[in-house]
């Protein structure tokens, strides 16, 4: 039911939202002049049988008053495995997930609990 309603959710942003409002799961401060955000653009339940869900990240940079002013124009598609083993695969490559990471340390962990503990009621 979990993973129905969250697809749900991730068809209903793609579908309504603008490149500027899209789902942030995890930015990365430089300096305090300069933050990178990924965002979640896709969303699908994965075709691998091993992962939850098939998504699309897309990267924006923002200057120190939060105006954007770079837009990475690729589509980086990632699968997401929310059970034990957690885990992230980009291409072919797999990332293990510490579920028990703080908020904000890892963008692997931060798209993992965007998708895997988002609260259901």
């Amino acid at each position: 039911m979990r993973r129905v309603l969250l697809i749900l959710i991730l068809c209903a942003q793609s579908a309504s939202m603008s490149a500027a409002e899209l789902a942030v799961f995890h930015t990365a401060s430089f300096g305090g002049s300069r933050s990178v955000s990924l965002s979640l653009a896709e969303g699908t339940a994965s075709r691998d049988p091993a992962f939850d869900f098939d998504v699309v990240i897309t990267l924006s940079e923002f200057d120190g008053g939060g105006i954007m002013f770079y837009q990475d124009g690729g589509r980086h598609k990632a699968s997401v495995r929310c059970v034990s083993p957690a885990m992230v695969r980009i291409n072919s490559a797999d990332y293990a997930v510490d579920v028990s990471e703080r908020p904000g340390a890892d963008w692997k962990h931060d798209l993992w609990a965007a998708l895997c503990s988002a609260p259901v009621s």
